[in-house]
Parts: C-alpha cells; sequence; structure tokens
C-alpha cells in the first residue's frame, strides 16, 4: 500500500483525478442490477426495468468521464480542481447514501463496495490534494460540502421511501432507454 501511495507522489492532479471516473465507473457496474434491491427495498419505485438503469448506468459513466475530458482541456490543474470537485462532492453523497443504506436496510447495498474502498477515498485524495496544493480554497470545499447535506438528510428521512432525486434518475433513464432502443 505504501509503495502504490509513493508511486501516486510522482503524479501530478491532473493524472490523478482520473482515477475518479474510473472508480465512478467501476461504481456504477456495481450497481448493474440495483433493480432488484430496489424492489426489496422501495415501496414508490417508479416504471423503471435492468434495461433503464443499465441504460442509466452507463450514461453517467460516460458522462463522468466527459465531464473530466472537459476538466482536463486547459492542462491546469487548478481548473481541473475547481471544474471536477463538484461532480466529486456529488458523487460522494451518492457513496455515502449507500454507506447508509448498508445500515438502514441491514444488508448489501449495491454500490457499497466501491463507495468505501474505491469513491471515498480517492475523492477525499483529490479534494486533500487539491487543498494542499492551493489549486481550490477551503470555502470552495465547504460549499460542495456543506450542498451534500441537505440530500443526505433528505435520505435518511425517506426511509423506505426513494427520494425525489433518485426517482428523476430513473425517470430519465427511462426516457433515455426509450430514445435509444424505442425508434
Amino acid at each position: 500500500m505504501s509503495s502504490f501511495l509513493g508511486a501516486l507522489e510522482h503524479l501530478d492532479f491532473l493524472q490523478i483525478m482520473w482515477f475518479f471516473p474510473v472508480a465512478y465507473a467501476l461504481h456504477e457496474a456495481e450497481e448493474w442490477n440495483i433493480m432488484r434491491w430496489y424492489a426489496r427495498n422501495y415501496k414508490n419505485l417508479p416504471p423503471a426495468t435492468d434495461r433503464t438503469a443499465r441504460t442509466w448506468i452507463v450514461f453517467s459513466s460516460v458522462a463522468g468521464f466527459v465531464w473530466f475530458l472537459f476538466a482536463a482541456l486547459p492542462a491546469s490543474s487548478e481548473t481541473a480542481a475547481w471544474l471536477v470537485l463538484p461532480a466529486i462532492a456529488l458523487v460522494i453523497q451518492n457513496a455515502l447514501q449507500h454507506i447508509y443504506w448498508l445500515f438502514h436496510f441491514r444488508q448489501y447495498a449495491p454500490g457499497v463496495v466501491t463507495s468505501v474502498m474505491l469513491l471515498v477515498p480517492i475523492g477525499g485524495y483529490l479534494v486533500f490534494g487539491a487543498v494542499q496544493q492551493r489549486y481550490v480554497p477551503v470555502w470552495y470545499v465547504a460549499l460542495w460540502g456543506g450542498l451534500m447535506v441537505p440530500g443526505l438528510v433528505q435520505t435518511v428521512r425517506a426511509g423506505n421511501e426513494m427520494t425525489a432525486p433518485v426517482r428523476a434518475i430513473h425517470h430519465w433513464g427511462i426516457r433515455l432507454s426509450k430514445l435509444i432502443f424505442e425508434r
């Protein structure tokens, strides 16, 4: 482990940041069969299917790579940090939701392994590095951290009701799936 961390010291922010969309794609792959988990745990599911959920999974994984590519185009670690930190906050919020669901539902929540093993550590490393290298100020990190709180509170309050943002994601997946597969 220490040799891995030592190797990271030789990479700059623009190189290290690519670990995050890879981790996110692996997280999404872990959610590949999430519809059965939703059916067991939520009572207000949208009319989503495996196909519509998987369409969203592929779309959001590609979108993650595009977001990071856009952030890397200026070839500036400072610019990249300002642009990727919102995405990292959004994904870390979801990772924390998965960890909460593990305890709340007392069962494996698809996505929790990659949340704990990849997303939180890599995201934390990038955020810490962006502040340490002074690519972003602490207030910017605090702002995005604070913006995560309402979604986490909503998740806790929802119990076994799917939150409106998660329902919206499924509705987007349904629309996207229809657009691609039902021509």
